[in-house]
């Protein structure tokens, strides 16, 4: 199992309904990536200083879903139209458990 873990920072005076856009934007990615096992997404709560803006955690059985998910249309789409017009920085990682 492959657990890919990702940290977003939005661009400054990006506005909540931007934001929204991209829950509702990943809400849809489930029903279309049948390779997603789990998908868990959502702004920080704010306890700690510092934090990520933005985190998301998925599951994926192996590496091969995982690339399969990276490249499918519809999160390529998602990520082209959706997140990256208002993303500063991103940082990700993949645990293998």
């Amino acid at each position: 199992m492959i657990k890919h873990i990702v940290l977003l920072n939005w661009k400054a005076g990006t506005s909540a309904s931007d934001i929204d856009a991209v829950t509702e934007g990943l809400a849809k990615l489930p029903q279309e990536i049948p390779e997603i096992l789990s998908y868990q997404f959502g702004s920080d709560a704010g306890i700690y200083r510092g934090n990520a803006d933005y985190a998301l955690v998925a599951e994926f059985r192996c590496e091969a879903d995982l690339k399969t998910y990276v490249t499918h249309p519809s999160h390529q789409r998602f990520m082209k139209e959706v997140a990256s017009p208002i993303l500063d920085t991103f940082q990700s990682v993949q645990i293998e458990l």
